[in-house]
């Protein structure tokens, strides 16, 4: 039983540590130390075995020294973690960069070893180093590569040149600084992939920080067509970055012409968002939504032109017709299932059809923004559509998410009310635009179709009530007065 006692003691000291550690893991504590106090009790477990079972050692192990070298360590390590890990996450103690805790627990790990083993085992290891001038060569030219690595890494933190989380650059590697050691510093790269830098080699090489400034400031060159006028260029590119919900509004967003190019205008597009490792993501929003933004009002982005005279096959052609057929066909059915145009005939839905106009939109584009007024409403053919509207205490909020079928805008064609909530696109979208002028054509040939229209409208307006889209008193009869102003005026 005596022999087994220090063997069960260890297991259970490893049990317990575990758990402790999972605990500190689960509170988001600093994990325990536990490794070299166990492997101190190991020793010790090991130790009283040899007694016991009186092995002869003749390899001239010393548990003694080794026991007092590996406690002297363990001491150090649970002393840092009491004071400059755990302490200042209850905000006891300021919080303190890696480097000083890995230089302290160097040097106090160095101070017991050389006072525990003077004091229990009478080695003077600072007697034995000074008066050997062998040993002392050896120490300090292994010492070198050490020390300029702790007095490089010293120097980073006191001049706050990185911190870890940062962003940084260096010798041509961009990574964010997940660690700084007392020997190196380590980044995660783009890729996912970790590098290790030896301070001593940062100290040659610049290194440029891309967070401790503030807000970055993403640049890019667009080139457009010489057909497109360049304060309508601006103003193309000047909305979407609006509305784009990570670009900041102070800074200002910079556009303008960086240089005339062979066959496009090249613009300097400079955006500014808090976090540099979003820079790649929202350059592909923005030049994703341009392209949708040119694509609407007839535009492209330039491309090499070459005289190619080509002769299509009537097959070919025949599958573009079929194609366009089957979309017209599909806008028809979904005019037809809607509950505002259901009523109509279809001659009418095919007139309405035909004055209307599809555009698509790229996902995270405002297709209309809350309080602008307007002309028409708005037909969801592909994808899904966010409802927003702004609050006091919380900035804007979701109240619905549309989908293919369903319409947005009505109360803004019908009654010329401002938009009452923010249209944004959760995924790329495809939407029918119905002017109010098709609705007036209507109107105009079959008079009824107002009060029609207007007892529909009321209805739809409950439905909107409900989802708190919009905030109104009117009646029924009211809605339809204000239509009927609202379309004598259009047809007058």
């Amino acid at each position: 039983m005596s022999f087994l006692y220090p063997w069960a003691l260890t297991i259970a000291a490893l049990i317990i540590s575990l758990l402790l550690n999972r605990g500190c893991w689960r509170l988001k504590l600093p994990p325990i130390p536990w490794r070299l106090p166990w492997i101190l009790l190991l020793l010790w477990a090991l130790e009283q075995s040899i007694q016991r079972l009186e092995i002869p050692i003749t390899s001239g192990i010393n548990f003694s020294i080794c026991n007092q070298v590996i406690a002297s360590i363990a001491i150090s390590r649970v002393l840092i973690w009491l004071l400059l890990e755990l302490m200042p996450r209850f905000r006891i103690l300021p919080n303190s960069p890696r480097i000083l805790r890995d230089t302290l627990f160097i040097l106090c790990s160095g101070i017991l070893i050389v006072l525990s083993l003077q004091q229990h085992s009478r080695i003077d290891l600072v007697g034995l180093i000074t008066t050997s001038a062998v040993l002392t060569a050896v120490l300090g030219l292994a010492a070198q590569d050490p020390l300029k690595d702790l007095i490089g890494g010293l120097s980073l933190q006191v001049e706050k040149v990185i911190r870890e989380g940062d962003w940084v650059e260096i010798d041509n590697q961009i990574g964010r600084v997940e660690s700084i050691s007392w020997r190196d510093t380590e980044l995660r790269c783009r890729n996912g992939s970790r590098l290790v830098l030896p301070h001593s080699s940062m100290s040659s090489h610049s290194i440029r920080n891309f967070t401790s400034f503030g807000a970055f400031g993403n640049k890019l060159l667009i080139g457009l067509d010489y057909s497109i006028p360049p304060h309508q260029a601006k103003a193309l590119m000047q909305k979407i970055s609006k509305n784009h919900p990570s670009i900041l509004n102070n800074p200002k967003t910079i556009i303008r012409i960086h240089e005339f190019e062979e066959s496009t205008i090249v613009y300097e597009w400079v955006i500014w968002h808090e976090s540099f490792s979003d820079r790649l993501a929202i350059r592909g929003d923005l030049q994703e939504q341009l392209w949708y933004s040119l694509k609407r009002v007839g535009l492209s982005f330039p491309f090499p032109v070459r005289d190619v005279r080509m002769q299509e096959e009537p097959s070919a052609k025949d599958k573009a017709q079929e194609r366009r057929d089957k979309s017209q066909s599909r806008i028809f059915n979904l005019l037809e299932k809607n509950e505002l145009f259901s009523a109509l005939s279809k001659s009418q839905l095919l007139n309405i059809l035909s004055l209307s106009e599809t555009h698509d939109y790229a996902e995270g584009e405002i297709i209309v923004a809350e309080g602008d007024p307007g002309e028409s409403l708005f037909m969801l053919l592909d994808g899904q559509v966010a409802i927003r509207k702004k609050n006091i205490l919380t900035g804007e909020v979701n109240v619905a998410k549309l989908n293919s079928g369903e319409i947005f805008g009505e109360m803004t064609l019908f009654i010329g009310a401002p938009r009452s909530a923010t249209a944004r696109s959760s995924t790329t979208v495809e939407v029918l635009e119905v002017h109010r002028s098709a609705i007036a054509e209507l109107m105009e040939n079959e008079p009824v179709l107002l009060e029609r229209f207007g007892q529909m409208i009321s209805r739809r307006q409950t439905q909107l009530e409900s989802l708190q889209i919009v905030q109104t008193q009117t009646s029924g009869r009211d809605i339809i007065d204000r239509m009927k102003t609202l379309f004598t005026n259009i047809l007058a």
